[in-house]
């Protein structure tokens, strides 16, 4: 015998605003930890990109890009590549946390100064702390307490912390 209907035009379905209320009942997806990382990095590198900009048209400076590092890149905390991109590590390397802001910002301020003087001299250090102390007169760099009369996350880049293994 013919049928006037299929089986699917004879099913109930239900309203848009029944569907609309069976959505809103419930509960909302809690995010997985990698996309709450991927959340907390792309705050912190809008950050650091807003920071950055500042503090190169301060100094006279100019990047190509300013990223963030690989996963799994643990050598280093910046980089700064002759091409004017610098890529800085978000991460810890063993807890995977996201690193301190105060630590964060002196790394950028190390890679800008890596624009101007692709070493480790003393015309280098000098430019790094300036921009430093700008970026502290213009409340980005915002360290710990001193102890002994230093800067807490000042010492983190010295010459020697630089990876060229040399010292004083």
């Amino acid at each position: 015998m013919p049928r006037l209907f299929s089986r699917q035009e004879l099913t109930l379905r239900p309203s848009p605003a029944a569907r609309l209320r069976a959505m809103a009942s419930r509960r909302p997806r809690t995010p997985t930890e990698r996309e709450r990382q991927a959340e907390e990095q792309r705050g912190m590198m809008a950050r650091l990109e807003s920071w950055g900009a500042t503090l190169a048209e301060r100094f006279g400076l100019r990047y190509k890009a300013l990223l963030a590092e690989r996963d799994g890149v643990n050598g280093h905390y910046g980089i700064c590549y002759e091409d004017g991109e610098i890529r800085i590590r978000l991460r810890h390397a063993t807890s995977g946390r996201l690193l301190k802001e105060s630590s964060l910002v002196d790394t950028l301020c190390h890679e800008l100064a890596h624009l101007e003087h692709m070493n480790h001299g003393k015309r280098f250090r000098r430019l790094y702390v300036r921009i430093l102390e700008d970026a502290r007169s213009l409340g980005i760099y915002r360290p710990g307490p001193e102890r002994d009369g230093r800067l807490r996350q000042g010492s983190l880049f010295g010459p020697d912390s630089c990876g060229t293994g040399k010292r004083r």
